[in-house]
């Protein structure tokens, strides 16, 4: 009981963000604390420590030389790895009825836009977060635009945006993860993400779209799907970015950091670059002065695979690439996390990231968890019988005899 009421908890703050409050500018996640208030994961983590701690090692070395902020995210997203691969095995997965909980109230959310819209923006993730910490509130954006004729809403997480790639990380996790499919939690999943509906929604018809190549992408070595993945999408941006990503500042944010890797200078890839070194040396980009404005207000460059080259230098962030590519179980494994972080940064620990992490190394661990069991198979049952033998009195011959007349 203890262990499920922790496990609660946990994914609670995990899915429910605006819970967590911000001090000096940087978010305060609880979901990386309450793990280690049971004692069952620090047992889990001291049981399995020799798989994972030369990767974990290497990520947070190479990390330090680049910045040692992002050596605290690393370590940051290790622990939620860890609890929930540990929870998985415990059966006290939550994630799902959090999920099911943000979806009831993001519903509510979208029935008050219509009905009482300033009730609506009372339950929105800015003015709720407010009310929970006040000056100490992380940042949130109610931004219940009208898309298709629908108001977005967010749930209990910090924008629209980031609450439709919350939701299509799990949806995919309870896909790829659970034993049952219930078509009534996929239901309301979908119902979610149309009244959720962003950019990021898109992916889960991408990772439709993938699935019969599964295959195929299983038996390519995930170091030559990463290679593949930053070339097809760098051809991509650059071409966008030729034609100023048509006037779209969200292209231009996700997308403006791979032409940016081709036409920096060098000195900068090597050492890292800030946003505002960025739009004070590189401003002259059509594309850089697109998204100036979301650059000033994330205070981050770019999204996916250039936001680490920026945060780390290229020479760190190319060795972390590394560490993620060789422990990755698979290539299609790896093609779903990187689509699912791409709006992002790998090492960023908001829930969605932490969650392709877990459907990234999930395989592997199912592996794990069936040596495991098989392990204590053959030693439960060999075991039993070596005390049976080693206990049990000598037949004479006449036992022996009276068992084969009695039919033994």
């Amino acid at each position: 009981m203890y262990a499920r009421t922790i496990s609660m908890l946990f994914y609670m703050f995990f899915t429910c963000v605006i819970l967590n409050p911000q001090v000096g500018g940087f978010t305060v996640y609880f979901y990386l604390f309450i793990p280690f208030f049971d004692p069952g994961f620090t047992r889990f983590l001291t049981s399995t420590v020799r798989r994972w701690s030369g990767p974990l090692a290497v990520a947070v070395a190479v990390s330090l030389i680049g910045s040692p902020t992002v050596a605290v995210r690393v370590i940051s997203l290790a622990i939620c790895i860890g609890y929930l691969l540990y929870s998985k095995q415990r059966r006290i997965f939550y994630l799902h009825v959090w999920m099911l909980i943000n979806i009831g109230f993001a519903a509510l959310q979208f029935v008050l836009y219509y009905v009482n819209r300033d009730l609506a923006m009372a339950l929105g993730p800015r003015a709720l977060g407010q009310m929970i910490w006040g000056s100490y509130a992380t940042a949130a954006y109610t931004n219940f635009f009208e898309v298709f004729y629908f108001a977005r809403v967010s749930g209990l997480s910090r924008e629209a945006g980031f609450f439709s790639s919350l939701l299509v990380a799990s949806l995919v996790v309870y896909l790829a993860t659970s034993e049952r499919i219930d078509k009534r939690v996929v239901a309301l999943y979908v119902f979610g993400l149309i009244i959720s509906f962003s950019k990021s929604s898109m992916l889960l018809f991408l990772f439709a779209a993938l699935y019969p190549f599964r295959k195929p992408l299983r038996a390519a070595h995930p170091l030559v799907v990463f290679c593949a993945f930053a070339v097809s999408i760098t051809a991509l941006s650059v071409f966008m970015g030729n034609h100023n990503f048509f006037g779209s500042e969200t292209f231009g944010h996700r997308f403006g950091g791979y032409p940016f890797m081709v036409e920096a200078k060098l000195e900068d890839l090597i050492s890292g670059i800030s946003a505002p070194e960025i739009l004070k040396h590189y401003r002259y980009l059509p594309y850089i002065r697109l998204i100036e404005a979301d650059m000033m207000v994330a205070g981050v460059p770019f999204a996916g695979l250039p936001a680490s080259v920026a945060d780390m230098g290229l020479f760190s962030a190319l060795l972390l690439f590394g560490v993620v590519a060789f422990t990755a179980s698979d290539g299609f494994v790896l093609l779903l996390f990187l689509l699912i972080s791409s709006t992002v940064s790998i090492t960023t620990v908001t829930s969605f990231v932490p969650l392709g992490y877990l459907l990234l190394y999930w395989p592997r661990f199912q592996a794990y968890i069936a040596e495991q069991r098989l392990a204590a198979w053959h030693k439960g049952p060999r075991s039993a019988l070596t005390r049976a033998r080693r206990f049990s009195p000598p037949r004479t011959p006449r036992a022996r005899a009276m068992r084969v007349v009695e039919g033994e």
